[in-house]
């Protein structure tokens, strides 16, 4: 039997919601263990968050509707809970930005000590430059949870959840540093794993971030919703591809109201975010508007088509953005020269469902906050909101309730499973991240921002091949325990392989055009039959998918159709 750690509550993942989540847990006096595939704090999408949205909802009812509408239409599409979007715009404005600065965190104000905003309708303030805010506020709370001592593991994957009679138990971890297969037992699991996922060629992703989350929660029997809804980045820098990561924000810049341009091969400006002023990330808009440029041969979607900032006065971005610096590094004069950008697959607004109010999934004991949820956007101040209620939940539950009973039969099975895959690279065999590689290319090619039903099933016939022959070839340089992510590796194929099917199936399910996700065999919205999720449960031999009605309490479309390249949701 693995060595057991005995825990109240379980946090998964070291961004925004698994820290909020971890500190809360550990307020409430209860032991929680904090469980972190990279480094706290160092990976994942919360250090991505570059804008803080100057939420203002107490001048006036109006002004509380003009944030909903913000989120609910502009960045949901209709598919959030209105009543979730409303309580988490109260929780930024009243607790996350007091919270925050009483920690340390500085937003850049002015010499009379106002905030710098942008001039627009949706005002975004940051900490203290473009692009860098998420990084200082993860530094902010991984040094809280290191000097509170909360126990935590780092570069440890959760290869499992272990479930007894219906409920979530536990966990199953590898060790990366040591090679060591452990079972944590406790009376609530948080899964805070994330929205970004590094599944297609070009990604915003880091390499943590293999749907690692989704799947265990899939395989466990949780339902999942509205996976197909893919939030692509436009103007994401070219080349090279390391700095897949150094995005061109669309939204304004800092003391002013202009934005970045696109512009097309011809030199043709197609976009800036002054055409749709309450799309707060107008990403989906954006791609709307490259996609003619696409169709006529005039960008494509992994370069020929370029970002700039020539028309902003430069001592703005030298003063403002964090991004110049590295800019300057390749080359590039932003007061005269423009970016090559492409699309990146940059998060899923789907994921785990769960109950808006309590952040727990469809699995008694299991939690699941942040983006890695299916009920928000993936902002910094949105997760951490739900990282707090996702703690308040488990808490409750963790004081109600001894510590259950393992499942020994599966502990068992996961370990066999796990240990299967320390196996030496036959001689014409695949290592590992030859076998992610395939998946990303056929993610791109075949799954990319504009989908068919034929492009859909040749992903299907294809990620089967590569489970039914690339999978059995694959095996490791080393089968040496530590320090080995070629094993890491090999665990993350199977898990990208279950959710990218889902995914698909989700996607295929879907017969409209909304937001971020487009098929080009069903170019409309359509308001009067898909107002609703997809929820898929993994069966024993299959799956099921269901519609589940979404409800607009406050605000709703005008129209119950309307041609998708033209509308501004």
């Amino acid at each position: 039997m693995p060595r057991t750690i005995d825990t109240d509550v379980v946090v998964i993942g070291g961004g925004a919601a698994g820290a909020h989540a971890a500190l809360k847990a550990h307020a409430e006096g209860l032991k929680v263990l904090l469980i972190v595939k990279g480094f706290l704090g160092r990976s994942g999408c919360s250090i991505f968050a570059g804008n803080l949205q100057m939420v203002n909802t107490k001048v006036s009812p109006d002004q509380e509707l003009n944030w909903l509408e913000v989120r609910a239409k502009h960045m949901g599409h209709y598919l959030l809970d209105q009543d979730y979007v409303k309580r988490a715009n109260r929780f930024t404005e009243s607790e996350f930005y007091p919270a925050m600065e009483s920690k340390g965190l500085y937003i850049r104000r002015d010499a009379e000590g106002n905030f710098i905003a942008s001039q627009t309708k949706t005002r975004n303030v940051w900490a203290p430059h473009q692009g860098f805010s998420g990084t200082f506020i993860m530094e902010i709370l991984r040094k809280e949870i290191l000097s509170k001592r909360i126990p935590l593991l780092q570069e440890t994957m959760v290869t499992s959840l272990l479930t007894n009679d219906g409920q979530v138990v536990g966990v199953t971890v590898l060790d990366i540093l040591r090679g060591e297969f452990i079972v944590v037992r406790a009376k609530a699991v948080i899964v805070a794993t994330g929205p970004s996922n590094y599944l297609a060629t070009r990604s915003t992703g880091t390499r943590e971030q293999c749907a690692n989350g989704f799947a265990m929660a899939y395989r466990a029997g949780a339902q999942m919703q509205d996976l197909e809804m893919q939030w692509w980045h436009c103007s994401d820098i070219a080349w090279p591809k390391a700095w897949t990561r150094l995005h061109i924000y669309p939204n304004p810049m800092p003391a002013t109201k202009e934005t970045v341009r696109l512009y097309n091969s011809d030199g043709e400006m197609f976009f800036e975010q002054g055409m749709y002023p309450l799309a707060m990330q107008p990403y989906f808009l954006q791609l709307k508007h490259l996609y003619p440029n696409v169709k006529k041969g005039k960008a494509r979607w992994n370069g020929g088509f370029f970002g700039g900032y020539t028309h902003i006065d430069p001592r703005i971005m030298e003063q403002y953005s964090y991004q110049t610096q590295f800019l300057k590094h390749i080359g590039i004069d932003i007061s005269k020269d423009l970016i090559e950008c492409g699309i990146s697959w940059h998060m899923t607004l789907g994921g785990i469902r769960t109950n808006v109010e309590t952040m727990q999934s469809t699995l008694p004991g299991l939690y699941a906050p942040g983006g890695v949820g299916s009920h928000g956007v993936g902002t910094i101040t949105l997760v951490s909101y739900d990282g707090t209620l996702a703690a308040t939940g488990a808490c409750a539950r963790a004081r109600s309730m001894q510590l259950p009973q393992l499942p020994d039969e599966q502990i068992a099975k996961e370990e066999k499973r796990v240990q299967s895959r320390l196996k030496v690279r036959p001689s014409s065999g695949l290592i590992p991240a030859q076998v992610k590689k395939r998946i990303r290319e056929i993610m791109w090619e075949k799954m990319g921002y504009v989908k068919s039903e034929a492009k859909m099933q040749e992903a299907l016939g294809e990620l089967a091949e590569v489970r039914e022959n690339l999978v059995p070839r694959m095996g490791l340089e080393s089968v040496s325990k530590t320090w080995n992510y070629d094993w890491v590796d090999a665990l993350d194929v199977e898990d990208m392989l279950d959710i990218c099917e889902v995914i698909i199936h989700s996607a295929k399910e879907r017969q409209e055009s909304r937001g971020p996700f487009f098929r080009e065999d069903f170019p409309f919205i359509d308001n009067k039959n898909w107002l609703k999720h997809t929820v898929v449960t993994r069966l024993e031999n299959g799956h099921r998918m269901e519609h589940v009605p979404v409800e607009l309490k406050y605000i709703r479309p005008k129209n119950e159709r309307e041609e998708f390249l033209s509308a501004d949701y």
